[in-house]
């Protein structure tokens, strides 16, 4: 008790101590078929230059140059391509001048617009969709022609 009656203020308790912040996991190379997300070119996103490498695709914005990859691209609605797309699929939403040649399939849906050749085994190209060059379905593998 203190003065005249009155009892102590109280010290606030001492704050808990904090736990250590936990390690991030470690970083796992990714497979060439893994399931995790596409790699996106925003719609603001300029790219000049070659694309390679094992992801998804998403164009959203502008990409000159060349795209080879082992696995899909998409050219989404607002997207641009004046390159060569060479992927496992390529399905056009947007605009692409410039070769398209797929192992398993194009596809132009009905905003898409194509203005170059096509060489995939299967092509598809929806009510709508703007196309000009010439399109080739042979398999991928047969190279006489």
């Amino acid at each position: 008790m203190g003065i005249f009656g009155k009892t102590e203020p109280q010290k606030p308790a001492e704050p808990a101590a904090r736990p250590a912040a936990a390690a991030p996991p470690p970083v796992q190379a990714s497979s060439p078929k893994s399931s995790g997300a596409a790699c996106v070119i925003g719609a603001k996103t300029l790219v000049k230059g070659e694309i390679g490498g094992a992801e998804d695709i998403l164009v959203e914005g502008t990409v000159e140059g060349l795209i080879k990859v082992e696995r899909d691209v998409r050219v989404g609605p607002t997207g641009v391509v004046k390159a060569t797309i060479d992927a496992q699929s390529i399905v056009v939403s947007g605009e692409v001048v410039g070769d398209c040649i797929a192992a398993q399939r194009v596809e132009l849906q009905a905003t898409g617009r194509v203005t170059g050749n096509i060489k995939a085994p299967k092509v598809v190209i929806a009510e709508g969709a703007i196309f000009k060059g010439t399109s080739d379905m042979s398999p991928r593998g047969n190279k006489g022609a």
